[in-house]
């Protein structure tokens, strides 16, 4: 039988671990990883197309089938302009990733996350008319880096404005893309010479 004053047992709210900010980075770093490599697949699928198309191109050309050399070339060269664009977004989230690791501290927060974040929504820009689903997960990871930005502000009194053209991510930018057109010329088929205007025209179209 319940008394009148017998209390019930209050029931403690389950405890919930707070995300800590180690945990958060990790979880960037994971996401970013996973997308790079997404990128990575697509690079070597496109390679793998562009060296189809190439030999149908070749062979419609020993053919003496201009029309149909010209249809392979202008894929090819489309590919070409997707692939170093993927190329670039690919080695540009190579170098994020390794000055992420570098963040021990919120105290280096301001120094590496400003130049990180606009290092992916230029990323983000470049591809998302090529792998929306990647460029889609890497603005989810944008919008996670700014709010550790704004939390390393609030706790170090730090300001948290990350400049809309940080000179580093720049530079970062720049590097990857002059090393995607090196890289390029190594593992990707050009046109044949005839063809080489269409790539051209293909890179003004942007």
């Amino acid at each position: 039988m319940k008394m009148p004053w017998t209390r019930e047992p209050v029931q403690q709210p389950a405890y919930v671990r707070p995300v800590n900010y180690q945990d958060r980075m990790l979880e960037i770093l994971t996401q970013l990883k996973i997308q790079n490599e997404k990128l990575n697949r697509t690079i070597e699928r496109l390679k793998h197309r562009g060296k189809e198309l190439f030999e149908q191109c070749v062979r419609a050309e020993q053919e003496k089938d201009t029309a149909r050399a010209t249809i392979y070339a202008n894929e090819i060269a489309q590919l070409r302009k997707m692939t170093r664009t993927l190329l670039a977004s690919h080695m540009s989230l190579d170098k994020v990733v390794l000055r992420l690791e570098t963040v021990k501290e919120f105290g280096d927060v301001m120094h590496v996350l400003g130049p990180a974040t606009q290092i992916i929504k230029q990323v983000q820009h470049e591809i998302s008319g090529i792998v929306p689903e990647v460029a889609h997960s890497l603005r989810r990871v944008d919008e996670m880096l700014e709010s550790i930005i704004i939390e390393a502000g609030n706790v170090t009194g730090g300001s948290v404005y990350v400049s809309p053209s940080d000179p580093e991510a720049q530079k970062i930018i720049e590097e990857a893309a002059e090393v995607a057109a090196q890289r390029m010329k190594s593992s990707f088929p050009e046109l044949p010479e005839t063809y080489q205007h269409l790539e051209s025209a293909a890179n003004r179209a942007d």
